[in-house]
């Protein structure tokens, strides 16, 4: 029986990662959704801080990116900033153990929950590095994305696992729901919240009773910021991550290049 920390999402944003180990008392073990890279200005220093606590992690797209170099296949609004951001500023700061031990993490984690078995992934079962599992999705849409089975011509409500428990990160959301019996739950993000909330998000798991807990948490945001700032990153990339920053939100279409 265990309380575990669920994290996901943290971009390379220290001081919102340890805002979030702080305030978290009394977990047992740190389950983290991917996605600890890109948009932030000490990716090295987020995985080194993971490592030594121990942390169970699977990958996310940006972790794939900077592993192994390809295209993190993001949402239109933030893709151009963030293929910037990689080339100038992640990649740089990486050492090579770093990249090396981003593209070996593992795609999926399985687990158990008050007797509810489940797995944890960065975005979907179904697709889990790109597909974006949104609050908003209708139950025919989340059950395609949740399932691993092959995807047929008219959905069945067998094609919908039930009885599990989905936990993923990625679209930097804090919910949960239950889609024809099956939990999914999405901690948000530590570092990159996009729900106009700057706060960092976090969720805590009780193996043994099933209950969840959601939190946010502040942090320095400005130290965040600074740091930036200090990478020298020219406009608009600099102004649109300060705005996301502080916002809560992706950056307005006005702010590309």
């Amino acid at each position: 029986m265990a309380r575990i920390l669920v994290l996901s999402d943290i971009h390379g944003n220290l001081p919102a990662l340890r805002a979030v180990l702080s305030s978290a008392q009394g977990y047992d073990e740190v389950l983290v959704l991917g996605d600890l890279v890109d948009y932030g200005p000490q990716p090295g220093e987020v995985i080194d801080e993971l490592r030594s606590i121990g942390a169970r992690i699977v990958r996310g797209n940006h972790d794939e990116a900077a592993g192994y170099g390809v295209d993190c296949r993001c949402g239109e609004a933030t893709h151009w900033l963030s293929v910037w951001f990689r080339e100038h500023v992640t990649i740089p700061l990486l050492s090579s153990n770093d990249r090396r031990f981003l593209a070996s993490l593992p795609l999926r984690l399985n687990l158990e929950v008050a007797g509810r078995k489940g797995e944890a992934v960065h975005a979907a079962p179904r697709n889990p590095l790109y597909a974006y599992l949104h609050p908003w999705l209708s139950d025919e849409e989340a059950c395609k994305l949740t399932s691993r089975a092959p995807l047929r011509l008219t959905s069945k409500e067998g094609d919908c696992p039930s009885g599990r428990i989905i936990v993923v990160g990625h679209t930097h959301y804090q919910f949960h729901r239950y889609v024809r019996g099956t939990l999914i739950l999405n901690p948000g993000s530590v570092g990159q919240p996009r729900d106009g909330d700057p706060r960092a998000a976090y969720a805590v798991i009780d193996t043994s009773t099933g209950t969840v807990s959601f939190n946010r948490v502040e942090y320095p945001v400005e130290e965040t910021i600074r740091r930036l700032r200090e990478l020298h990153i020219p406009s608009p990339y600099i102004d649109a991550l300060v705005y996301m920053l502080r916002e809560a939100r992706v950056p307005p279409p006005s702010m590309r290049p």
